[in-house]
């Protein structure tokens, strides 16, 4: 049984997270894109009135899901994965503002060595960091030319059925991370298995040559 299956338990994110997804996509889409979003996810309660400012696990799991399968229903699953894409990328960009001093201890844990070596930290460092301050289970292995970021309790999955993975606000999430870790490169990510789909975890592969 996957992590995010486990019978009559429930998950939350921090509401600050959940506030930057949907700061983030109403500079996408604008603040009347994001109502029709938050109707269509059945989370009427959220418009004009995004959860408070804080790192207090409130937001959960469940709605995360059906805020993510709006994405999909509002745009079709092309236009959702480059939607979410972009929302995940704000989000991480948007974050840092946040998140200051745990961006500075990143920093400094990722200063000595090759780009793969750093970059590998940290990956560590932010699976660590997730696992700390929200519900969300992620590790993190590699081989030789990839890292793989293993989601093992997913809110973009929660409640959801797909044929494809759906896990793109992580990928977007992940290239912020990269792109701002490696000083502006690019990696090439690809969600490969998806608990929506029935995978036991969730797996998006990074390849460590930049583009």
């Amino acid at each position: 049984m996957s992590l995010s299956a486990e019978e009559g338990k429930q998950y939350f994110y921090p509401n600050r997270w959940a506030r930057i997804v949907l700061e983030s996509a109403e500079e996408i889409i604008g603040d009347k894109g994001v109502a029709a979003l938050l109707n269509l996810a059945g989370l009427p309660q959220y418009i004009g009135n995004y959860p408070p400012d804080n790192m207090k696990k409130e937001f959960s799991f469940e709605d995360m899901g059906k805020l993510q399968q709006a994405f999909w229903d509002m745009s079709g699953a092309r236009g959702a994965r480059v939607f979410a894409t972009r929302a995940g990328e704000k989000s991480f960009n948007d974050g840092l503002k946040s998140f200051g001093s745990v961006a500075k201890a990143a920093q400094v844990a990722m200063k000595i060595g090759s780009l793969e070596k750093r970059m590998s930290v940290g990956l560590a460092f932010f699976a660590r960091f997730f696992n700390t301050v929200s519900d969300q289970v992620v590790s993190v292995d590699e081989n030789e030319n990839e890292w793989h970021w293993n989601i093992e309790r997913c809110p973009m999955c929660t409640g959801r059925k797909t044929d494809s993975p759906v896990c793109h606000l992580a990928v977007g999430v992940l290239q912020g991370a990269f792109t701002w870790g490696s000083d502006g490169q690019r990696f090439r990510m690809t969600p490969v298995k998806c608990q929506g789909m029935g995978d036991e975890v969730g797996v998006i592969n990074i390849e460590k040559k930049p583009l």
